[in-house]
């Protein structure tokens, strides 16, 4: 069975919706489609409407949340395996690359170095971090999950060059100082260390591992 093949078996399974390849296009379609009188209903509003400038789907709610695409509940289901150490993690991610194209999106190859990174992998891992960001060199996620890994080994100077080429990319990224201060503390630089937690608080009043790191080191 093709890996094309098995990533529409993995969405075709989805009860809310179902995907169908009609002339080799992806097209999305919901459980039921409206009836004919809805449809005639719904012709008339717009006629009585029109004069408004509102909708059917504005009035009716329709458009009001639409469900998620196919292609974005395959990568939520990729994730979630991968998270697990599932190894059907690879078969859909080989699929979604066989559907996109090798280029197509980096994330089937951060997933797979998720799962590698779950099952301890983490030579296999950090090979696939660096996939992701040769797809998509804006990856945030990537160059953070490589840094913690490369942590993790102790390279400190490789670890570090990962978090460089982050803030370069984007200053204002509040995960990037909080693993700028995880760099300094592993090192004994505390001083500095506190102060990267501070400034990832402060970019981000939510992000609690900074805030518990930044009392751990004030006690």
């Amino acid at each position: 069975m093709s890996n094309l093949i098995l990533f529409f078996k993995q969405v075709t399974s989805l009860p809310l919706y179902k995907a169908v390849l009609y002339g080799g296009v992806l097209i999305t379609l919901g459980c039921q489609s409206p009836k004919q009188s809805d449809k005639e209903t719904l012709e008339k509003k717009d006629l009585q409407n029109a004069s408004t400038g509102s909708s059917s789907t504005e009035t009716t709610g329709l458009n009001e949340e639409a469900p998620p695409a196919p292609l974005q509940v395959a990568y939520a289901r990729a994730l979630r395996l991968a998270e697990q150490g599932d190894a059907a993690t690879l078969l859909l991610c080989d699929s979604l690359l066989s559907f996109q194209g090798p280029q197509g999106g980096a994330e089937p190859y951060y997933y797979k170095g998720i799962y590698y990174e779950t099952k301890g992998d983490i030579k296999q891992a950090i090979i696939f971090f660096d996939k992701t960001l040769a797809a998509d060199y804006t990856f945030y996620e990537g160059y953070i999950e490589k840094a913690a890994l490369l942590l993790e080994l102790r390279e400190f100077t490789a670890a570090a060059k990962e978090l460089e080429l982050l803030r370069s990319l984007s200053p204002g990224y509040a995960p990037v100082h909080y693993w700028w201060g995880k760099w300094a503390e592993q090192q004994g630089k505390d001083q500095q260390a506190l102060e990267h937690y501070r400034m990832a608080l402060s970019l981000d009043g939510t992000f609690k591992e900074a805030k518990e790191a930044m009392e751990r080191l004030q006690k």
